[in-house]
């Protein structure tokens, strides 16, 4: 694959050197990839490179006392898919003619479709591992990008040569990410049509994996978010219904989840306890009745209570006071 994507390190660092013992060593080794170590007065910078038919993989490796700035240029419109190893901070991929720039977070991915521009590479100080594979975008055809909706205006600029850039949603690259990129760096060999192939078959595990990194990050929270007002409005409706002679283990088997996860929705969204909602909804009506001015006797039979005196029991210890004084209090 024709070099399209050029790190221009020299820039920074002026001309490789041959690396001492102690300089910095790349954290994702590809031994048969072409390989340039720099050092100066900006850090330490070690690059590694691969061209194959199917795609093109840079890996570069930072150690930086301060901020700097790595011109990049891109000269040809592709796919890429950058992922940004570090502890420390973001960095920013910038469009030097448009004048937009992309943030890849720390220990995160990202996708994009970068067309012919003149780009830098915007890094503070610190320690980075910064991996970039780009690709044809030719590979998704016949139907085959269904499935991977967050690459979909993505794959639409590539097919219809936008002049824009785009970049997808990003999505956390932990250690599932990290072994698989260290398998397809230990996968690849020069002069290798086994190469060719592996790369490829890299390429679709790191999609596969970002789709589910997007999924268990995104749409399974909208998912719980949903099923959480499921349970809030389950439970209300409930109490409206049967007031307190209810369980909530009825609710769970209703939605379709054990307790357990009702407890971890309605906590993680309402900030209390199902049962402490429970108890909110019945206090919400059993004001509203008193202050209707309904006799105890039937605020007792409409939430639910077999005996008036365990409904005043209810009211007295979470108000404070009986509804005979909240009456009072409220009509004042």
């Amino acid at each position: 694959m024709k070099t399209a994507l050029q790190i221009d390190i020299a820039q920074v660092f002026d001309q490789p050197i041959s690396p001492r013992t102690d300089t910095l060593k790349p954290s994702i080794s590809m031994s048969n990839a072409d390989y340039q170590h720099y050092e100066n007065q900006h850090g330490q910078a070690c690059l590694q490179q691969f061209d194959g038919m199917l795609g093109y993989i840079n890996i570069l490796d930072l150690h930086l006392p301060a901020d700097i700035v790595i011109p990049m240029q891109v000269t040809a419109s592709d796919m890429h898919i950058f992922y940004l190893l570090t502890e420390d901070r973001a960095i920013q991929i910038r469009d030097v003619q448009k004048r937009i720039s992309y943030s890849i977070s720390c220990n995160r991915g990202r996708y994009f479709y970068l067309t012919r521009s003149d780009y830098e590479i915007l890094v503070p100080a610190g320690r980075y591992t910064l991996v970039n594979f780009y690709f044809r975008g030719s590979i998704f055809r016949d139907g085959n990008e269904r499935p991977f909706q967050f690459l979909h205006p993505l794959i639409h600029a590539y097919r219809k040569h936008d002049p824009n850039s785009w970049c997808s949603i990003d999505f956390r690259a932990g250690t599932r990410t990290i072994s698989l990129l260290k398998t397809i760096a230990s996968k690849i060999k020069k002069g290798d049509l086994d190469s060719e192939v592996n790369i490829l078959w890299g390429i679709k595990k790191l999609i596969q994996l970002s789709k589910e990194k997007i999924f268990e990050e995104y749409d399974k929270i909208s998912e719980s978010q949903i099923k959480s007002k499921e349970a809030h409005a389950a439970i209300k409706q409930a109490v409206a219904e049967l007031g307190q002679d209810f369980k909530l283990d009825d609710i769970a088997w209703q939605l379709g989840i054990s307790m357990d996860y009702l407890h971890q929705l309605i906590q993680l969204y309402y900030g209390q306890s199902p049962q402490q909602l429970k108890i909110e909804f019945m206090l919400d009506l059993a004001k509203k009745y008193v202050l209707d001015g309904m006799h105890t006797d039937t605020i007792a039979y409409e939430l639910g209570y077999s005996a008036p005196s365990s409904f005043t029991r209810f009211f007295k210890r979470w108000t404070g006071m009986t509804a005979s004084d909240f009456f009072n209090l409220n009509n004042q």
